[in-house]
This record gives structure tokens, sequence and C-alpha cells, in this order.
């Protein structure tokens, strides 16, 4: 997809509407903004005043239930000052017993009447002497017991052991009662005088010293009041704040702050007079319209300012791009009079063009060139994609000889070859001729490219190689047919050759089974005996076996190059005609260097088969003219200018000057037809020079021939 081109009046437009509609989006979002964060902070702040309130209501309450238990310990505190004052009383009555008893009993009886005060009497003795009901009560506090002597003497005795001015706060919490008292002795230390209180519920304590003070008001708050639940009595005062007693079943809620006293089923909460928390959340949601809207006419402000200056800007940024834009077209209109005489000169050429920016990238290429390839214009475009088109084969080199050629301020021309990609997916042969331009500074500026298709001619040249290549393998598949059918022609004479090599150890099988034949009822004749001559047997078997693998490895053709030792090489093909070469009585001698050679090896050893063969037909044939001739095959090995140099000399005679230049002639043969093909030395020189590489020549030496072989 090609990219929009956009006119000078798209520009306009898009400077005059971008801005506007860039600014209402950033004013809807800064008014969302600003609404959230002004919902959260009134969020905040009606939490906040509640929670103000909950902790102001949970301190008034706690100051106030630390007031009701100072009155209630005043109270006693001041009850327990009364005991010790009527005991210090009667014991200032008590002087004699016997003769004051009636005036203390009368004083007794007064105090007891007027006030909520019991005294108890009794003496060392442990005998009560008044007080009676006392001492049952306290046997029912300490031991659960009631009316028992036994009990109620352990009762004195435990208040006799705590001594003198004894003070005691007697607690039954079943009734939830509570009972003070002041015990001392008498002056003569006979008696112990004590004081009790009335038995007070502390649920009574409690509920008197919540109603003193409600009903003295010193404890009335502005905006809250205090009000008591008794669950027992299914009754409450002031929970309306009206300072009355009214009939509830339960108060408490999760919303209300209050003070239990669990075991007198007591509760205490506090309440406030009227809903000031609603009208303080009000006041704050009014707040928090007034921010809202304030903030929204301070962006929208803001915002109008911005779109007014934009257009003002807009406006002479349009004013600008106008009168460049005059002057472009005025250079375009010049540029496109050059273009067009530009593409007629490259037309008449009949080549394609590509141009590059060496600063860029950017690559004009030409009309002749996209229909080179089949490409539209602006499908390609720069030079990073120019060098994604190159076959992978040729792409690094490319790069690197154009790189070098920039880098190398030559003058000459650039000419290479490389395949392209063309639109369909397949690849095209193109010739390049170029240069590169320099810029006012002298530094490289632009690459220029004339391209010509020579597919066709590539194509050609590819078809013409091919075909040479085929007949060249024609003719070496027909050489290495000659090698094996000489192989084939002499495989008669190799057959004989095996045979000569096998009678030997055919003829030691035959004397080690005849002896053991003739041994084995021997009682001197034992098995490690049997065994030896076994292993003999086996010896011979073993050689026969590996002769047959010599010729089988020597008839089977090298199927591709190896690199292998020369010496080596022409010492196993001696292997193979040894039997015939003791059989003439002939002597191979072989000296030299250790030389490696590429190549096909049992071509190779075909080859050093064939001359030593008709070296051995030589020597026969010489040896019928002079029967004192000891025949001899000399085999030198050497290594010159990396080169291998092999030489084989016999001593059977010289050749003709005919025979020596036409020896190497295919069907060309000396001997009956019967006696040879003509092909042995052909299939040589072949071999040497065509699958090798290499030369082979041959010369009268002294009294014989000499074979000389490069490679």
């Amino acid at each position: 997809m090609s990219k929009k081109i956009y006119s000078n009046n798209d520009i306009g437009k898009l400077l005059t509407y971008i801005p506007q509609i860039f600014l209402f989006l950033l004013a809807s979002l800064l008014v969302v903004i600003s609404f959230f964060i002004a919902e959260y902070q009134r969020s905040h702040d009606i939490k906040l005043v509640k929670e103000q309130q909950k902790y102001i209501k949970q301190k008034l309450l706690s100051d106030y239930i630390n007031s009701l238990n100072l009155k209630i310990n005043t109270y006693l505190q001041n009850t327990e000052q009364e005991l010790k004052k009527n005991v210090y009383i009667l014991k200032g009555l008590q002087v004699n017993i016997s003769s004051t008893k009636t005036l203390i009993d009368t004083y007794i009886k007064d105090i007891e009447s007027k006030k909520d005060i019991k005294f108890l009497l009794f003496d060392h003795n442990l005998n009560t002497l008044h007080g009676h009901s006392i001492i049952q009560n306290l046997e029912r506090l300490i031991f659960n017991q009631a009316n028992d002597p036994a009990y109620m003497k352990l009762t004195l005795l435990y208040l006799f052991s705590q001594g003198q001015s004894s003070s005691f706060s007697w607690k039954d919490d079943a009734r939830q009662t509570i009972q003070l008292s002041y015990i001392e002795k008498s002056f003569d230390e006979k008696y112990f005088i004590g004081a009790f209180s009335s038995v007070g519920y502390q649920e009574k304590l409690i509920e008197n010293a919540f109603l003193n003070s409600i009903r003295e008001n010193k404890n009335d708050l502005k905006n809250y009041y205090f009000w008591l639940y008794n669950k027992s009595k299914r009754n409450a005062f002031n929970v309306d704040g009206k300072k009355k007693w009214t009939i509830a079943v339960n108060i408490k809620n999760e919303n209300k702050i209050f003070h239990s006293f669990s075991k007198q089923a007591i509760t205490i909460g506090i309440t406030q007079k009227s809903d000031f928390v609603q009208d303080k959340i009000e006041e704050i949601n009014l707040d928090y319209i007034k921010k809202r809207n304030f903030n929204i006419f301070i962006i929208i402000m803001f915002v109008f300012l911005l779109m007014a200056f934009s257009t003002l800007f807009s406006s002479f940024i349009k004013g600008i791009f106008a009168s460049y834009n005059r002057r472009f077209e005025n250079k375009n209109r010049q540029l496109k009079r050059l273009k067009q005489r530009y593409e007629l000169a490259v037309i008449a050429s009949n080549d394609g063009l590509w141009d590059t920016n060496l600063e860029t990238g950017i690559t004009f290429f030409s009309k002749k060139w996209l229909d080179m390839l089949g490409y539209k214009a602006g499908e390609i475009s720069s030079y990073k994609e120019w060098l994604e088109l190159l076959h992978e084969k040729d792409k690094d080199k490319i790069e690197k000889t154009i790189h070098e050629y920039i880098q190398s301020n030559q003058e000459e021309h650039l000419i290479c070859e490389y395949r392209l990609k063309t639109k369909q997916g397949s690849y095209k042969w193109i010739l390049a001729r170029g240069r590169v331009f320099d810029n006012h500074e002298k530094k490289r500026k632009r690459l220029l490219m004339m391209t010509m298709d020579i597919d066709e001619k590539k194509e050609a040249t590819k078809h013409l190689k091919m075909l040479v290549k085929d007949e060249i393998a024609k003719n070496e598949a027909s050489q290495r047919l000659l090698i094996q059918q000489n192989k084939l022609a002499s495989m008669g004479e190799m057959i004989g050759a095996i045979a000569h090599q096998w009678r030997q150890p055919l003829n030691n099988i035959s004397l080690i089974i005849h002896f053991i034949r003739d041994n084995v009822k021997n009682k001197q004749f034992q098995e490690n005996m049997l065994d030896a001559y076994i292993d003999r047997a086996k010896e011979q078997i073993t050689y026969m076996s590996e002769t047959i693998d010599d010729f089988r490895n020597f008839y089977k053709p090298s199927k591709s190059r190896s690199t292998f030792e020369v010496k080596k090489a022409i010492d196993a093909t001696i292997d193979i005609i040894k039997g015939q070469i003791r059989k003439n009585d002939i002597t191979i001698n072989i000296t030299g260097d250790p030389a490696y050679i590429n190549g096909y090896k049992n071509e190779f050893k075909q080859a050093i088969l064939n001359i030593l063969t008709n070296a051995k037909d030589a020597i026969r044939s010489e040896k019928i003219k002079n029967q004192k001739l000891k025949g001899e095959i000399d085999i030198t090995v050497l290594k010159k200018n990396q080169k291998t140099l092999i030489h084989i000399f016999n001593n059977g005679g010289n050749s003709s000057l005919e025979i020596l230049e036409r020896m190497f002639e295919p069907y060309f043969t000396t001997k009956f037809e019967d006696k040879g093909t003509g092909i042995g030395l052909y299939m040589t020189k072949t071999i040497i020079e065509t699958s090798m590489n290499g030369t082979i020549t041959a010369h009268n030496i002294k009294e014989g021939m000499q074979f000389n072989i490069t490679i």
C-alpha cells in the first residue's frame, strides 16, 4: 500500500483542525481528571469528619465513665470513714463492758436505726456478742455455708487473724452486691468491735452515680448527651435527652458509641443532640461543587486561550508553507523538464538506471530498470532494498566490491555482474557499469549505475558449458569403460597368475593333510601337534584368501578421487603379477622418496600394471635372443617442485622410432593378434593424462626402455 502524498491544502487543514481536536481532547481529559481528584478529596474529607466525630464521642464517653468510677470510689471511701468513726465512738464508750453494756446497746441500736450501719462484737474466745446476722452473711460469702456453728467459728477466726484496724470490702459476684467493714480491738484487747455498711447493689451504685451526674447537669455538653440502659430491667434513662426513664428492649447498635458494665448488665452511651455531622457533610458537598465548577471554568478558559493562540499560529505557519510551496513548485517544474531530458537519454541507451544518494540511501530507479525486473514505481526505493534483491551467492561479494570502490576514490568505471530477484521470484543476470560522483566538498555523494539484462547470454553460456561438461563426462565414461575392458582382457592372464600363486599353498595344505592322516593313530602324535598343523593349514588358506581380495580390489573401479602413497600403490600392483615375474626370472627394484598424489588409485595401479606387463613381455622376448640375460625392472619415485616423478626402466631392449611414436595409440600392438589388444598403453596414457592430470613419455636408454610419468 503506497503512502498518501499530502498537498498544501491538506497540510493547511491539518494545521487548522489537529490542534483544535487535540485541545478539545486535552480539555475533556483535564475535566475528567479534576472531577476524580475533587471526588476523592470530597470522600476523604467526609470520611475524616466521621472519624473525628467518632473519636470525640469515644473520648467524651471515656472521660465520663472515669468520672462515674471516681464518684463511686469517693462514695465508698466516705462510707469507710463513717464506719471508722462509729467504731472509734463505740470503742470510747467501752470502758467496762459489764457496767456499760446498757449504754453500748443503746448507742448501737440508735446508730443502726438512723444509719445504714450494722455492728459486730465478739471476744477473743470467738463468742459473738452482737451481730449474728452479719456473721451468717460472711459465712455464706467465704465458705458458701449457712448457720453452721463450725464455719461460723472459722469466720470469726479469719476476722481475728487479720489483727487490729482491718478494713474489708465484701463483694458478692452472684448477687452483684458490695459491703464495707472496719474492725478494731478494744482498748483492753479482749473484744473486737466492727462496723459494717448496709449491703449495696453495684448496679444501684452505678445508676445512682449516673442519675446524680445527669440531674446535677455538670456533664451536659453542647452537642451530645449521655444515656443509661439497664438490660435486666429493660428500661433506659435519658435516651432521648429528656432525663426520664423509658421502656426499651435494646438500644445498642453498631452506629452508637457506648460502654458496657457486663457484670451489672448496664450500658452507658453517648448520642449527638443534633445531626451536625450531616450538616458538616452537606457543607463539604457544597464546597466540592464550587471547586469543581471553578476548575471546569479555569480549564475551559485555558483551553480557549490555547485554541486562539493555535489558530493564530496555524495561520502564520500556513503562510510560510504557501510561500515555500510556490518556490518549490517552480523548482519542481524545472526539475521535471530536466528529468524528462535525462529519461530520453537513458531510453536511447536501452539500459536501466539507478541513482543512489550515499548519505541517505534513497535510490531512484528508472522505468527501464523497473520494467527489466517486473517492478512498479515505488516498490523499490532505497539502496538497502536493492541489496535485499541480490542473490545470496552474490550479495556479500557485490556489497564488498561496491564498498571498496566507493572508498578507493577511483576514476575508472565500476563494472560487475550479479543476479537480481524479479517480481515473480526468479533471478536474472545483470551487467552493471557506473561510477561515483562527489559533492562540492569532495565527498562521495551519489552512485550512478547503468544496467543491462544479460540473462539470456548467461543462460546460453551456461547451456554451452553444460554441453561441454556432458561431453567430457561421456568421454571419461568411455575411457573408464576401456580401462575396465583392458582389465577384463587381461583377466585370463590374471587367473593364470592366481593359479600360480595358489599352487604352492595348495601343495602345502595337501602335505599337511597327508601327514595328519599318517600320524593321527600314532600315540606320540599329541593334540597340541594336531593344533599346530591345523594352524599352518589355516595360514595357507588365509594367504589364498588375501590373494583373492587383492585381485578383487584391483579390478574394482575407483568411484572418487583420493590421496594415496605412490610406492605402496606400486607394491600392491607388483603383488598381482609377482608369480609371473618370478616365473620369467625378473628382478624388480623400487627406490626413491615417499610421495603422495591425489587421483583414482585403482586406475593408477592399472596404468602401472600395463607398463610392467609390457616390460615383462619385452624381457621375455629378449631372452629368446639372449638366454643369459637377467631381466631387471628398476622403478624410481622422486619429488621435484611439488610434482611426483616416476621412472620405470626395463632391460628388454630398445624399440624402433616408429614404435616409440605410435605405442600410445589405440589398438596399436607389436604382438600377435591372440597375444594383445593394443589398448594397454593407450589406456595408460589416458589414465595418467586425463584422470591424473599428468604426463607420460617413453624413450630408449642404454639397452632398454624407460617410461617417465609426471603427476
